[in-house]
């Protein structure tokens, strides 16, 4: 499989966290990304490898609606990269996560 065949969709995001429903949103929105697929490369920054563009697109239309009809304050951003992009990614300071060392579990299947 081609390395520039496979996407990467990262989400990044800041949430309000002062109340206790907002950190009740926060770990709610977190436990979220988790069931979706999303593994966490740093803190409130998730990852999700796709094994196509088209399926990365269907994944991004699904966490934009479901931001949209779920959150109402914050920030959170979105980016869309290659398999090559993301191996090229460097590591200054820290390690690289669990996630990033192994190959994704979803494309042990191909």
């Amino acid at each position: 499989m081609s390395s520039f065949k496979i996407m990467w969709h990262m989400i990044m995001f800041d949430l309000p966290t002062k109340r206790k429903k907002d950190k009740r949103r926060y770990h709610w929105f977190h436990d979220e990304l988790a069931r979706e697929g999303y593994v966490m490369i740093q803190y409130s920054v998730y990852a999700k490898v796709f094994s196509s563009p088209e399926s990365a697109g269907y994944g991004k239309k699904r966490m934009v609606d479901f931001v949209e009809k779920n959150v109402k304050h914050g920030n959170i951003r979105m980016l869309m990269f290659t398999d090559k992009q993301f191996a090229n990614m460097k590591v200054i300071i820290g390690e690289q996560a669990e996630e990033e060392k192994n190959e994704p579990k979803q494309l042990l299947l191909f």
